[in-house]
């Protein structure tokens, strides 16, 4: 495998280069140009080395053994009640490990590949080469939204596509977005103002971990290194974690309230973190907290975490209790099954036609299916989110967006020294995504469906893109497309799915590398061997998401559908019957059918009256009392976090906003300078401690290996289990210590 060589000379030598090859001039003055965001200036710096090489033999061998780990740990957590991740840090040191070693082992001679001569080791293991690898790993480290469609169709419809179908599926809808991200780097990752905060961490831990002299320099609590603080705190959480995510469930979802009165189904709905709103529980499980907490701006994240609030522990108590739109028939609070009027479940294989399209006929005759009260809300808050953003942005970001657009599409265009010193590498050409999965695997979304998916995105990405940038919040497309898609093609359920799954991928993978174009803006790495980069991890995700999507599949299908809950609490299909749930009320009923201005949840549609009008009266009144900082508030956020927990498990909002409240306000503001030394390091190390807990109990105690190396938790009072088989928390409901699993005890009916 070739490497690419990058031009020899450090910044300063080639800033002719830049007046000969790019027609770009840089004055003396010029040079010592930094951005205009100070954040951005403490972090990065202005130097580069251009002689460094990013592509080598060492990039392809490391980042596809850990982009294989990571999409396979974050496929088995897409099935899991905690949604833990596959810490970026953690790749960032193992890959310096690696790449450190072999650049000791492998030979430095030269070898021949189809005429081509490369080097198996052409130097030591530099920076380049490293968050490359960084980039190609984060890439592949990901459950691609396709599995969901794979997984919904297996599990409900009992239709696996085949294997081949399948990987065509999940690699063309996560390279849909190339395209777009390339268009929209002039707009989203040029300017200094599209910081991409999450990036910062990482350009700093690169920077300090590859400066030898000022690594070692660095002391922490009594006198310890920077590396021996980290490996300390990572270590503790570590062995830490295998008590919320192994021994002790309970932990995991501390629902505290719940056990005044464990019975009563009130009690249970409110206050029961895995089946209710989670009101005041409290969650000991760092997965469910997450670095982010400590260093992201501290607006944003309040607006999420209060949007929660108002939506889990206020309104759904008061629908709850109140049996608003016949809340309390459906079993409970949050859930995306369908269900008639009397409570009993709505099956869609009785009413679909062999090829999965909806039997009008066969539906009109007999009751109508009805969605949780708080489910419709959900879409909603969706509305609200998309539409607000675009709101927010128009008013509060217009016209640095409408002169950032004229810039950008001007030669003489003003730019800070990190896009300068970008142009030295040649660009890459943009790329189209294929109609040929959707037709030949019966998808049953036709081309010009693909089309309409992907303008939709097209149009979206720029305001939601801008929004990340600036915030690191943005919407998604998911139900927007939905309802686009359930006009256009009623009675389809695949279909909504597929068009569903393009249109959000174009904009979600165009924003996650346009965030990683931006990390690579930062560390100047050239555009060609980021998208070899980007292409590769791809692929490698692709396969294993879909290896390991099979086997989970295989090993849990029974606590994956539905048919029975899973008696530790941790595996569940929650994810998978959202999406089901979607498609069958947008693709198979229809929006027409279930939303009609004029029915029980034509409400929904409020959102978007609500998400545009919410942004143009902040910024009226920023006009009349500009002293105000209006725009912290952020309706899109806001309605973003009332809807991040559609259908239960809405644990860890209590022990989240704690966490923000104590770092990012208290500490912040208090003991700045603390927390500018131990925020990042300590948020790296939490983060990639709970990623190696994951690691181990997916591979040795969870069975990722083998079945035979299941290991069970024998009964304890923080893993309640029984001796009944068909009741294993009774009399318990769930793990959490709550509800009654035999239905005679329940009270409060």
């Amino acid at each position: 495998m070739a490497t690419i060589e990058a031009k020899k000379g450090s910044f300063t030598e080639q800033k002719d280069a830049f007046a000969d090859e790019r027609g770009v001039e840089l004055h003396e003055e010029e040079e010592t140009e930094n951005s205009s965001i100070e954040a951005v200036r403490i972090a990065v710096p202005i130097t580069d080395d251009t002689s460094l090489v990013s592509v080598t033999f060492r990039f392809w061998v490391i980042s596809a053994f850990l982009g294989a780990l990571g999409a396979t740990i974050q496929q088995y957590y897409a099935y899991r009640s905690a949604s833990g991740t596959f810490s970026i840090f953690f790749v960032n040191l193992a890959s310096f490990s690696i790449g450190k070693f072999l650049a000791q082992v492998l030979p430095t001679r030269s070898l021949s590949f189809f005429g081509h001569k490369f080097s198996l080791n052409p130097g030591p293991f530099n920076i380049k080469e490293h968050a490359l690898i960084g980039i190609s790993v984060s890439t592949a480290a990901g459950s691609a939204y396709a599995t969901e469609i794979l997984s919904a169709t297996d599990l409900f419809l009992q239709d696996r596509v085949p294997a081949i179908g399948a990987l065509l599926l999940i690699i063309t809808t996560q390279c849909v977005g190339y395209g777009m991200a390339g268009s929209l780097r002039k707009y989203l990752v040029y300017p200094a103002e599209m910081v991409w905060w999450g990036n910062l961490v990482q350009v700093v831990f690169y920077n300090a971990i590859h400066n030898t002299d000022e690594f070692k320099n660095k002391r922490m609590v009594r006198g310890w290194s920077y590396m021996k603080f980290f490996w300390i705190v990572c270590g503790l959480i570590f062995l830490y974690q295998l008590l919320p995510q192994w021994l002790a469930p309970v932990l995991l979802y501390f629902d505290w309230v719940c056990w005044i009165n464990p019975f009563n189904k009130n009690f249970w709905a409110i206050f029961s973190a895995i089946s209710g709103g989670g009101v005041l529980s409290l969650s000991f499980d760092w997965s469910t907290i997450g670095g982010a907490s400590l260093y992201y701006p501290l607006a944003p994240q309040l607006n999420s975490y209060l949007g929660m609030i108002l939506n889990y522990w206020i309104i759904l108590p008061i629908m709850w209790l109140n049996n608003i739109l016949g809340t309390k028939t459906m079993g409970r609070p949050l859930t995306s099954k369908l269900f008639f009027d009397n409570g009993k479940r709505f099956d869609i294989n009785t009413v679909l036609n062999d090829d999965h399209t909806l039997n009008d006929e066969l539906y009109k005759a007999g009751p109508p299916a009805n969605m949780s009260p708080l489910y419709a809300l959900g879409f909603m808050t969706s509305f609200i989110a998309l539409a607000g953003c675009v709101s927010h942005i128009v008013f509060f970001h217009g016209r640095e967006i409408l002169e950032q657009w004229k810039q950008a599409s001007s030669q003489d265009a003003k730019q800070d020294i990190h896009s300068k010193m970008m142009k030295v590498y040649p660009e890459v050409p943009q790329l189209c995504s294929s109609i040929v999965t959707c037709e030949v695997y019966h998808l049953q979304l036709p081309w010009w469906g693909l089309l309409v998916s992907l303008a939709l995105a097209w149009i979206l990405t720029l305001p939601i893109g801008a929004m990340t940038a600036v915030t690191g919040y943005g919407p998604g497309l998911n139900v927007i497309t939905e309802l686009v898609c359930g006009y256009m093609l009623p009675g389809k359920p695949i279909a909504n799915m597929a068009f569903k799954c393009y249109g959000y991928m174009a904009m979600y993978q165009a924003t996650q590398l346009l965030g990683d174009l931006k990390l690579g803006h930062y560390m100047k790495i050239p555009p060609r061997s980021m998208f070899i980069s980007q292409f590769w991890g791809t692929l490698i995700g692709a396969i294993f998401n879909y290896v390991t999507m099979t086997l989970i599949i295989n090993s849990n299908r029974t606590y994956l559908d539905g048919t029975e809950d899973d008696p530790a609490g941790l595996w569940t299909g929650q994810g998978i019957q959202i999406f089901w749930g979607s498609g069958l009320i947008y693709g198979a009923l229809g929006p027409a059918r279930m939303f009609a201005l004029d029915g029980k949840y034509g409400f929904v549609y409020l959102g978007f009256l609500i998400g545009l009008v919410v942004p143009a009266i902040q910024w009226a009144l920023s006009k009349k009392f500009p002293k105000i900082s209006w725009s912290k508030f952020n309706i899109s956020i806001f309605a973003g976090g009332m809807g991040a927990f559609p259908a239960g498990y809405s644990m860890g909002i209590l022990s989240s906003l704690i966490t923000v409240l104590v770092f990012r306000f208290y500490l912040a503001k208090y003991h700045h300078s603390w927390w500018k030394k131990y925020a990042y390091i300590t948020s790296a190390a939490l983060d990639t401690g709970t990623a190696f807990t994951g690691l181990l109990i997916f591979l040795f105690l969870g069975g990722g290996i083998s079945p035979k190396l299941n290991v069970n938790v024998p009964s304890w009072w923080f893993n309640h289990q029984s001796d009944n088989p068909d009741m294993p928390n009774y009399p318990y409901y769930q793990a959490d210590r709550c509800g009654a699993a035999d239905p005679t005890m329940w009270t409060g009916l």
